[in-house]
């Protein structure tokens, strides 16, 4: 295939270029102006259209996408935890198979229209373990995106469920590696894990050579029940298990000082930033001036990073940093320097031997764009609403504003029929 007459737009460097991008296979193989085309070649006149690489959610919660619009509990939550008790730990027990698929299939297939190609997901079916992250990886494949899947294991559904999600988190990332979806190793927090536990979970990241995928200090509760039970900061527990390894993805790190993000960061860790849950759940806000190595996520509200990385920007400036634009396209960077890490492949450049993973936007710009003002465009011009078209690995996901290879009002429809199963089955928990 060649795309022919692209404004192409990265973002490590913030760079525009007018070029042509000629495809093989899954990668690009050639990048120039003007590239002839080919006999048998499949070209695609852009005409100036934007393409930028797939966007990365760092962090999310596909079993979500079946929470949308459903009742609250009958006594409102009046902390964190609570909102996890009242709330969360009811929807993740009522889910099943059928459930667990379309949730996976709702948010890929939204995924897709907001431009994020790659979703790095924790999951939770505590009635649905085993065979769970086999369910979400169809489903992702079957609308065309990548992902790196876990299952969150916890102490909170007793030992027979920890033991299950140890072992669903190891068959997957020894079976079910393909070049659209790697196996992590998840773990809730630290607030709902024993020692033995957390033994377990440093073994299973070492025998199957992946990395860990764990909510840190999203809320002052996990800090608190490190020091009142363990007499040590979150960091300091997990780093004494091993579990601070090159590659383990920290999730929130809101109560984090910044000697303990220093710290997370030497060992090599991750850090995803939620910026709109941190505030839907008043959990605080994370130090971000902190951040080096760090990525954004939705913590499962939806799949849209441009929302995302709209709000972290403004966040910023709310908190006084005069560098907010710049530093937030570095967090949109981030997700791709992330996704190279776990998948080995350079993924945020639109160079021969990138994959060929990129978006293209309707978006005709009012006023000038070049590489000084990408982000400004990016993030205060460009939304969802301008995707066009989405191509992972090579193969088209969506194509002219249609998903090219699911039925989503057929998808949609199924799905409001087990919103309704799992919100009736939460009632009864």
């Amino acid at each position: 295939m060649l795309l022919k007459g692209a404004r192409l737009a990265t973002f490590d460097p913030p760079r525009l270029d007018e070029a042509d991008l000629r495809i093989e296979g899954e990668r690009i193989v050639e990048r120039g102006q003007p590239l002839a085309s080919r006999s048998g070649e499949d070209v695609l006149e852009l005409e100036g259209a934007v393409v930028m690489p797939g966007l990365v959610n760092a962090h999310t919660h596909l079993y979500s996408a079946l929470a949308r619009g459903m009742p609250g509990p009958a006594a409102a939550p009046r902390s964190f935890v609570e909102i996890l008790q009242r709330v969360w730990w009811k929807l993740d027990r009522a889910l099943d198979a059928d459930s667990v698929r379309l949730s996976g299939l709702v948010g890929a297939i939204e995924a897709a229209r907001s431009g994020t190609t790659l979703l790095i997901d924790h999951h939770s079916s505590p009635s649905f373990i085993r065979g769970s992250l086999g369910e979400l990886q169809r489903a992702v494949e079957e609308v065309g995106l990548r992902s790196a899947l876990c299952y969150e294991v916890t102490d909170r559904n007793g030992r027979e469920g920890r033991d299950l999600g140890i072992e669903e988190n190891v068959t997957f990332a020894r079976e079910r590696a393909s070049a659209l979806t790697r196996g992590l190793v998840g773990a809730h927090a630290s607030f709902t894990l024993g020692d033995d536990s957390l033994d377990m979970l440093a073994r299973a990241v070492s025998d199957t050579g992946s990395s860990l995928h764990i909510h840190v200090a999203e809320d002052r509760a996990d800090v608190d029940d490190g020091r009142a039970r363990y007499g040590s900061t979150v960091v300091e527990r997990l780093d004494r298990r091993g579990l601070l390894a090159s590659r383990a993805l920290l999730a929130h790190c809101v109560h984090l000082g910044p000697e303990e993000i220093q710290v997370a960061h030497d060992k090599g860790c991750w850090i995803a930033h939620n910026p709109r849950s941190n505030m839907h759940n008043a959990v605080g806000y994370a130090p971000t001036t902190a951040l080096r190595r760090a990525a954004l996520g939705t913590d499962g509200m939806d799949e849209d990073m441009l929302a995302e990385a709209r709000v972290a920007c403004l966040q910023m400036r709310e908190a006084g940093r005069e560098d907010a634009v710049p530093a937030t396209l570095q967090l949109v960077a981030g997700g791709h320097r992330l996704a190279a890490a776990l998948f080995g492949l350079p993924f945020g450049k639109l160079d021969a031997g990138a994959p060929a993973d990129l978006v293209i936007l309707d978006y005709r710009p009012p006023t000038e764009l070049h590489g000084d003002n990408l982000a400004g465009h990016l993030l205060f011009g460009v939304d969802r609403s301008h995707v066009r078209s989405v191509m992972v690995a090579g193969r088209w996901t969506v194509r002219d504003r249609r998903l090219a290879g699911v039925d989503a009002a057929a998808i949609f429809a199924r799905a409001r029929e087990a919103a309704r199963d799992v919100w009736s089955r939460m009632a009864a928990l």
